[in-house]
């Protein structure tokens, strides 16, 4: 097992500073990624991040790079994401932990896998302080203990895992497609039944409507 903290680097999200620092600004010169752009299976809900104009000066360290890992630091969602966008100048929010792995020990989206991972889910559950909003420490990220198989393995778990999610994404289309299905051919079959209960044939073989 190995620590956290021996093959990543850990961060803070960037803290905005100003009542207004996060509104979006239609020409900002910065992108800004929150908790609500990130699923729970660890892959963007929107990557059109909103556009923001910082009020103070950005390092460069602190705009996110291809490979760098995001983990939320508040709520009570478990979930990660590695950041492969093409995006230049995309900041991560104080709401999350930037992780940066060291590749030549541990796949950023194996890292993103694990930390989304069961074992990982009640290990945090443990840690999660407060009350009315609930918080890690950087240190319940640091002193973490995971399994670090070599490379070649880490890279055969992380296909595995993208397979699961495809297939529970298809299942999940398949099933929603399926109701709607069904849904329609109980409407036509309703409104059959009651177009031809509404009528009746008299002896004349003609039709009446029934008031």
């Amino acid at each position: 097992m190995t620590q956290l903290h021996s093959i990543a680097e850990i961060r803070m999200g960037v803290t905005m500073r100003g009542r207004d620092a996060t509104r979006a600004v239609e020409a900002g010169s910065c992108r800004l990624v929150r908790i609500s752009d990130v699923s729970q299976d660890g892959t963007w809900l929107n990557d059109a991040f909103a556009r923001i104009e910082p009020a103070e000066r950005i390092r460069e360290e602190q705009f996110l790079r291809s490979g760098d890992v995001l983990f939320p630091n508040r709520g009570t969602r478990t979930t990660a994401i590695v950041y492969r966008l093409e995006e230049p100048r995309a900041l991560a929010g104080a709401q999350f932990f930037m992780l940066r792995p060291d590749s030549s020990k541990v796949l950023p989206e194996y890292l993103a896998w694990f930390l989304r991972a069961d074992e990982s889910v009640r290990h945090f559950e443990e840690r999660r302080k407060g009350t009315h909003v609930q918080t890690l420490q950087r240190s319940d990220l640091a002193d973490m203990q995971m399994p670090l198989p070599p490379l070649e393995v880490q890279h055969q778990i992380v296909d595995v895992a993208a397979l699961a999610i495809e297939e529970r994404r298809m299942a999940d289309r398949l099933a929603a497609l399926r109701a709607q299905l069904i849904n329609g051919q109980l409407a036509e079959a309703a409104n059959r039944e009651d177009h031809t209960d509404g009528n009746h044939t008299d002896k004349q073989g003609r039709t009446r409507t029934r008031l």
